[in-house]
């Protein structure tokens, strides 16, 4: 049987990840929309740094916080680390974030955000230092 697309009104989840990516691409500079995996996703300097999932234990969002986060300082009530693979332990760089904190999904996504672009400074410093 083919999967059933839910609207906004039926997926209030959904609804604030569409919401959520749209204001980011709208008043970010460099935030466009892309995919991660078969998600929808946004992404900055070329590389996703949030998205929207389905697949797991529930349904929310996935930002890119890095190892050096302690996840357990930020409070969150519902969340995992990104596991998308049976076969490989999760990928510690990623957590998913579920409807529980949907409020928090905003702030959690552009503190996702400000790590990347954070990281794209090291990086081109780095570069510039070896010229």
């Amino acid at each position: 049987m083919p999967k059933t697309l839910l609207t906004d009104d039926e997926n209030p989840d959904l609804a604030a990840w569409r919401h959520l990516a749209d204001d980011l691409v709208a008043n970010e500079s460099g935030v466009e929309r892309g995919r991660m995996m078969s998600s929808d996703a946004v992404k900055f300097g070329g590389k996703v740094f949030a998205f929207y999932t389905t697949k797991g234990k529930f349904a929310g969002l996935g930002v890119k916080l890095g190892r050096d986060i302690d996840v357990f300082s930020l409070g969150l009530s519902e969340w995992e680390y990104l596991a998308p693979f049976k076969s490989k332990p999760p990928m510690m760089d990623w957590i998913l974030i579920g409807p529980k904190d949907r409020a928090r999904w905003p702030d959690m996504a552009r503190f996702a955000l400000d790590m990347m672009r954070a990281a794209n400074k090291l990086e081109a410093a780095r570069k510039m230092g070896k010229k």
